[in-house]
């Protein structure tokens, strides 16, 4: 899926690059989740099958997402499924060891990324949305995030499904 760095969607629009709400669950009852008043959502890293900037993505902005990743910090459609890279036309590279997603290298660690679910990362009055991808995005195709979303990034916080306005699904929404 392509989006261009940094479009910014209308006020109404989900927390989900998609145009159908975003399922959220509070207390075992489901709702969609809507982004916080006062903020707007801001696209990084839907690239496609092409690299738009390539280049150094600073290690403490590669910390921050490796962490987040590490700790859940995603958000799910629901619905859309897994996504394979568009990039890597190589089947092994995206089933390494027969199991599905990539396993990236970092600070000799590794991690196996899944192709599904975004984070949303809030700095100020943007909310950030990239896939859950981005890092393999970063370290296996050295794509370069846009400056505004590296400079917000080590102040920013990735935000949980408590951190969403919580409307509660009734069929007509």
């Amino acid at each position: 899926m392509f989006i261009p760095d940094l479009t910014r969607f209308s006020p109404d629009h989900p927390p989900s690059p998609y145009n159908f709400p975003l399922p959220c669950r509070r207390n075992d009852r489901w709702g969609v989740g809507q982004l916080p008043p006062g903020t707007v959502l801001c696209a990084v890293g839907w690239l496609g099958d092409s690299v738009p900037a390539t280049g150094q993505t600073p290690d403490p902005c590669i910390d921050t997402l490796f962490n987040a990743y590490v700790r859940h910090a995603t958000f799910t459609d629901g619905t859309a499924g897994w996504h394979d890279c568009e990039m890597c036309s190589a089947p092994e590279a995206w089933y390494p060891d027969g199991q599905v997603g990539p396993i990236i290298q970092w600070r000799k660690q590794p991690l196996r990324l899944y192709g599904h679910g975004h984070h949303l990362i809030r700095f100020q009055d943007t909310v950030y949305m990239c896939p859950a991808l981005i890092l393999h995005y970063i370290l296996d195709h050295d794509y370069r995030p846009p400056d505004e979303f590296l400079q917000a990034l080590p102040q920013a916080v990735f935000l949980t499904h408590d951190d969403l306005v919580w409307v509660e699904y009734n069929g007509s929404n």
